[in-house]
């Protein structure tokens, strides 16, 4: 694989201006980067339970499928292969890119931690981030063997603080990111622990990045 990552970077799904950056992947020639902040990991799935009724989204061009809830609206995102928004809170959204690459599984490219700094490591580089902190990562394995990995982390930025989830894989020479973020309020009115103490919209985004998923149907 090339020294450049063919992904995006994450957080930019929920960005106004509708751009996706694409982020350096190390080399074996690099120099290690700074370990970023840990977080509890799993190799298991965690089971989470949507608060409201949810709609199933299936791609007709790439094989994977997600739920959300019934009442998002799909909208037009340029670089995105679908994206939902809460239509209540239009900070609240779910989007999926999907780029080729030229290996055939997330394991061939690294290991959940690497995976998951070279993510941050994205995100830390930004000019708009201030600071960020890695939440918790878990991977996956679906019933025809392909690896999925799952990160949580918050990101404090110019543009305001918001938790992110992403669940990353590569199936039939094709990277899958889904993202989906979150706006937390303002430090002086509990900042992102809002999120985690009111229960819903957190959980609701929690069950959506569990339900993505990678089939074996053809792709386009």
């Amino acid at each position: 694989m090339s020294t450049l990552i063919m992904g995006l970077a994450p957080s930019d799904a929920a960005q106004a201006d509708g751009k996706w950056s694409r982020f350096p992947a190390a080399s074996s020639s690099e120099a290690p980067s700074t370990p970023l902040p840990s977080a509890p990991t799993a190799t298991q799935e965690t089971a989470f339970t949507a608060t409201q009724e949810t709609q199933q989204y299936r791609s007709s061009a790439h094989p994977y499928t997600f739920s959300v809830p019934s009442v998002w609206e799909r909208v037009k995102k340029d670089g995105a292969d679908v994206l939902y928004e809460d239509p209540s809170q239009r900070s609240t959204s779910l989007g999926v890119t999907v780029n080729n690459v030229r290996v055939a599984s997330i394991l061939d490219f690294g290991t959940l931690e690497a995976v998951g700094e070279k993510l941050l490591t994205a995100e830390k580089n930004k000019d708009s981030t201030m600071s960020i902190e890695l939440v918790s990562s878990s991977s996956r394995t679906n019933d025809i063997g392909a690896t999925l990995y799952d990160y949580e982390y918050e990101i404090d930025s110019t543009r305001g603080r918001k938790r992110i989830l992403n669940t990353v894989t590569i199936f039939g020479s094709k990277l899958f990111i889904l993202n989906a973020a979150a706006k937390c309020s303002k430090e002086e009115d509990g900042g992102c622990s809002t999120l985690e103490a009111a229960g819903p919209t957190l959980l609701d985004l929690r069950a959506a990045a569990k339900s993505f998923d990678v089939s074996a149907g053809p792709t386009k």
